[in-house]
Order: C-alpha cells, then sequence, then structure tokens
C-alpha cells in the first residue's frame, strides 16, 4: 500500500458531492476540482498529459446517503422524532423531508451531522483502502 498525506475531510466531501469532478493527484495527495462550467485549462492539460497521475473520486451517490439516514435513524431515542424520520424515509423526497423534520429537532440535528460526518470520513478510508492507498499519519 502506497503512503500519502490526504486530508480526509476534503476526500470525505469529495465523495458526498454530486455534480463536481474531483481528482486526487496521487503525487501530492491533493484533490483537484473540474469545475464544468469554469475549466482550468491547465489543469485539463495535466490530466490529459498525466492520467495515471490522477484519480477520479466518484461521488457515492443517493443509495448509500439513504442508507446513512436509515442508520442514524436507529440512533434515534426519541419515539417522536423516530416516527417523524421514519415517515420522512418511506414518503417523497426522502432526503429533503428527513433533513426538514430535523430542523424540528435541534439536537437531533446536530447530532445528524457529527453522525454523517464521522460516518464519511469511515468510507473516506475505505475508499483509500480500496485504491490501495494509506494515509499518512
Amino acid at each position: 500500500m502506497r503512503p500519502l498525506t490526504i486530508d480526509l475531510d476534503e476526500l470525505a466531501f469529495a465523495l458526498s458531492t454530486e455534480g463536481l469532478d474531483h481528482y486526487l493527484d496521487l503525487l501530492s495527495g491533493k484533490l483537484l476540482l473540474i469545475r464544468e462550467e469554469d475549466p482550468d485549462p491547465e489543469l485539463e492539460a495535466l490530466l490529459r498529459s498525466e492520467p495515471e497521475r490522477f484519480l477520479l473520486v466518484e461521488p457515492l451517490g443517493s443509495r448509500e446517503g439513504f442508507r446513512m439516514m436509515e442508520d442514524f435513524l436507529q440512533t434515534v431515542t426519541r419515539q417522536e422524532a423516530y416516527r417523524a424520520l421514519e415517515r420522512a424515509l418511506s414518503g417523497r423526497k426522502p432526503f429533503r423531508t428527513f433533513k426538514n423534520v430535523l430542523m424540528d429537532y435541534p439536537d437531533l440535528l446536530q447530532a445528524w451531522y457529527d453522525f454523517e460526518a464521522e460516518r464519511l470520513r469511515e468510507l473516506a478510508q475505505d475508499w483509500l483502502l480500496d485504491n490501495e492507498l494509506q494515509p499518512v499519519r
């Protein structure tokens, strides 16, 4: 496994952000963002000239996001909040509705943010292992 200095929080963000292309520079460990609407010509030229140097970070997708919300629900002990969140997940537009319900429970909203951040860091570490990379401690 190849050690690399990587910001796990940046990698977690890249994994959770759909609609933006992120690449991991395998030499520097930096994450690069390619904006479709305003691409950097130098960066695009570098990606074309040294494709083996960069690894595309594909977002996790909605299935993994939904699974995170289901896992979080299992940690909720307040019965009325649990039922409201459960309904949100089984209804239309579950992502939006789930977060709207959490707005009614500020302590749970913060717990969700903490849970989500921790889970994304774990998924980032898994992604590194899957790609045979080891973050330097």
